[in-house]
């Protein structure tokens, strides 16, 4: 599973952090600490049990006379420590057989599973059995002690039964502390993660088309710092882009008027020649005037290709600096589609172009009638002028959800490449070794208007069509 969230990034590091920290201060108290600890309880343990041999002896020799299975004293001092205690004890001869013991019952107490650990200290044998997945301890000790002249052995055994130990309690402790580190931390990762998360809301506000937004993580921290950052560049990037659409509307409006001159010029110059014509008996100077009306013809077509151009220069930076709000209204898509096509047949037919529908009605859309109208438009248009004679424009529409749309309108064209396709909404490109007259416009203008209802267009080639797709919500 991928974490996305830098809040569980930041709880999840800070987790394995502490974690990682818990086990190696647990191992290191064990390595250190708890291992000196236990070598003092063992340590303790068998300076008791040098004390508790000297009074086992003492009872021995009170009754020197006495065997040591009929010694009153030893058997009642043994009793009373088993009872005291909880301790087993037991006498053997040098061979192992039991002359006394405090209990009842066999004396095989311990697993040959389980390694003790051996301490040696004045004759004295002390096995520590210790089980850390169980969690209990028990200790073995074996006593050298003498009666009349014959050497026996006291043996001792002690069972904690101790359900559990110093470490586990070290480890609860640990437990308790990072669950408490982990609780006084996550307001501060809440808190780290709620403003970059401010911080992300106004920048995706921004890059939709906001220009006003701004940040207000208030602080003198890094994340702070970045929002002011981002509003020095937002502030800056308004300003470039407010003055850009200014400057690309003002320059359009105002190329208007040279080229109304020159239109009003031309117009002069064709009648003075006109007239002149007339009175011309001279052929040469005829066909003089003839070449000059062919040149004014072509700057009448070069008048109207910039007019256009500049025509939707000042539609572009209209929608850029200026965007009305969207009008929707709910109507039957497939006959406004139906009107649609009506209206472009006496263009196609003059084109020589036959047109291929296909509308599925699904329904009533709501969407800004007169937006849609624009796109379809444009890529009629351009459908229109890059088709050759001869050839058929397939439209396909219909609706895909209560209240969204989709059409798409295709003609042939030569293979393109992918790079190509992508490039199409580019302002002024050309598809490569296209002559048909155009500004490079037409589908910038387009896509600019579906994006204003959050919907997508697309160019996709199928080796002999092109056909672009729009897709409204």
């Amino acid at each position: 599973m991928i974490v996305r969230s830098l809040y569980l990034k930041i709880l999840f590091a800070f987790l394995a952090i502490l974690t990682i920290t818990m086990l190696l201060t647990v191992g290191l108290f064990l390595m250190t600490a708890g291992r000196s600890y236990k070598c003092y309880l063992d340590q303790q343990a068998t300076a008791k049990l040098k004390i508790f041999k000297v009074m086992v002896q003492k009872e021995l020799d009170r009754h020197k006379d006495l065997p040591v299975e009929q010694n009153p004293d030893l058997a009642q001092f043994l009793d009373t420590c088993t009872a005291l205690f909880g301790v087993k004890l037991w006498i053997t001869e040098s061979g192992g057989h039991i002359v006394l013991q405090s209990f009842e019952g066999p004396v095989d107490f311990m697993s040959s599973r389980v390694s003790p650990k051996i301490y040696h200290d004045d004759g004295i044998t002390l096995y520590h059995y210790a089980h850390y997945v169980l969690k209990w301890e028990k200790y073995y000790a074996v006593i050298p002690i003498s009666d009349q002249n014959q050497e026996l052995i006291l043996h001792l055994f002690v069972d904690t039964q101790k359900s559990s130990r110093h470490e586990g309690l070290f480890l609860i402790g640990m437990l308790l502390i990072g669950i408490a580190a982990t609780l006084m931390l996550i307001p501060t990762v809440l808190y780290i993660t709620r403003r970059v998360n401010r911080l992300n809301q106004t920048a995706l506000a921004f890059a939709g088309g906001d220009l006003s937004v701004r940040t207000d993580i208030k602080g003198d921290d890094e994340i702070a710092k970045l929002g002011d950052t981002f509003n020095l560049m937002a502030d800056r990037l308004e300003r470039l882009v407010s003055n850009s659409k200014e400057l690309t509307a003002n320059v359009s409006h105002e190329l208007r008027s040279p080229l109304a001159r020159l239109r009003v010029s031309k117009e002069l110059i064709l009648d003075k020649l006109n007239t002149d014509k007339l009175n011309m008996d001279n052929t040469d100077q005829k066909g003089a005037a003839d070449a000059i009306l062919r040149l004014l013809n072509n700057m009448e077509s070069d008048i109207r290709d910039l007019d256009a151009l500049i025509e939707e220069s000042l539609i572009i930076s209209k929608m850029d600096y200026q965007e009305s709000a969207l009008e929707p209204e709910t109507f039957r898509f497939s006959d406004f589609m139906e009107s649609m096509m009506d209206a472009y047949q006496p263009l196609l037919s003059s084109h020589c172009l036959t047109l291929a529908l296909d509308i599925r009605d699904l329904g009533k859309a709501r969407q800004d009638k007169a937006l849609v109208k624009s796109v379809l438009s444009n890529l009629m248009d351009n459908a229109i002028k890059y088709s050759r004679s001869g050839n058929t424009i397939h439209v396909s529409a219909g609706t895909v959800s209560p209240k969204g749309l989709e059409f798409s309108v295709s003609n042939p064209c030569p293979p393109m490449s992918q790079n190509d396709l992508d490039r199409l909404f580019n302002p002024f490109f050309r598809i490569p070794g296209q002559k048909a007259p155009g500004t490079g416009l037409g589908l910038t203008i387009a896509k600019k208007q579906v994006m204003r209802c959050k919907g997508t267009i697309r160019a996709e080639h199928n080796g002999r069509e092109i056909c672009m797709t729009v897709s409204l919500p």
